[in-house]
């Protein structure tokens, strides 16, 4: 042993191991299994047989897997864009030198930082049906309504009440991730722009957002991830409701498994994102080599 940690062919090996073992017991067999478990008829307390492709037939006949993969599509889309656009503004505004500028970032990083559940309870509330604090605004204070908006009730409000909170969630990250990629553009560079007769709105297009594109991708990729397989927020503030109108493939995949029984069939629904995925994966690394080739 000893003589084997002072080869170098051979301790690169053993220092790799453990991280190896872990990975391929706490990542690799949990996914594998779950790709045997798509293709049985699997259901809670009883022996999986082999089914082959009958899970993923049954689902593409059901009304619940299309409205869930538009409903994550959708959800996926809008959150990703205006996640990106309100990153952008937020990490121009905060690069500029102005008074409290750091107490300014502490405070915009309070949506990203704080639990999931703890902000979803205090957006359960400003959306509650009878209690919803935006309505007694609108309606008890300014006038403004004669009725209460539908947050959760109606299907295109919830549906745009979970973005909005995403969004809400989401903004802080990618402002600060933007802020930073800004910082480590070179000044000289864009002076020089600006003697050339460059003003900020060129600059910023045609010199900063080309040299920060690499660090744009990697976080809308890993966004985009997060929010398709997006299981917490749904499940606290909807629970996929109403009419199926916010279930997304987490969700989908939960109450077929835990709710009903039929753990093949949730098995099935999580392997219909993975496609997708991998397809997002080597886009964005081959758009990142060929930033960095430029």
């Amino acid at each position: 042993m000893a003589g084997l940690l002072h080869k170098e062919s051979s301790l690169g090996y053993i220092l790799l191991g453990p991280g190896f073992v872990f990975l391929a017991v706490m990542m690799a067999y949990p996914f594998f299994y779950a790709v045997f478990l798509s293709f049985t008829d699997k259901q809670m307390g009883a022996d999986a047989n082999f089914t082959g492709l009958e899970n993923y037939a049954k689902l593409l006949g059901t009304n619940l897997f299309s409205k869930t993969v538009v409903n994550s599509l959708v959800y996926t889309l809008f959150a990703l864009v205006l996640k990106f656009c309100g990153g952008l503004v937020l990490a121009v505004m905060l690069n500029r030198p102005f008074v409290g500028q750091r107490a300014a970032k502490a405070l915009f990083l309070l949506p990203w930082i704080m639990p999931t559940v703890f902000s979803t309870m205090i957006w359960s509330w400003i959306y509650h049906p009878a209690f919803s604090i935006v309505n007694e605004v609108l309606i008890g204070k300014l006038h403004l309504l004669s009725e209460p908006i539908p947050f959760l009730r109606q299907e295109t409000w919830a549906m745009a009440s979970l973005i909005y909170v995403n969004v809400w969630r989401g903004v802080p990250f990618f402002g600060i991730t933007f802020m930073a990629a800004i910082q480590g553009v070179s000044t000289e560079i864009l002076e020089a722009s600006r003697i050339d007769g460059a003003n900020r709105w060129q600059s910023f297009w045609q010199i900063t957002f080309p040299m920060i594109l690499p660090v744009v991708i990697i976080v809308s990729l890993i966004s985009t991830i997060g929010t398709l397989g997006d299981f917490d927020l749904p499940f606290l503030l909807t629970r996929g409701g109403p009419n199926d109108a916010t279930t997304l493939f987490s969700l989908t995949a939960y109450t077929l498994t835990f709710s009903s029984g039929f753990v093949g069939l949730g098995a099935a629904v999580t392997m219909t994102m993975f496609p997708l995925l991998i397809l997002l994966v080597i886009a964005s690394l081959i758009s990142v080599r060929r930033q960095e080739a430029n």
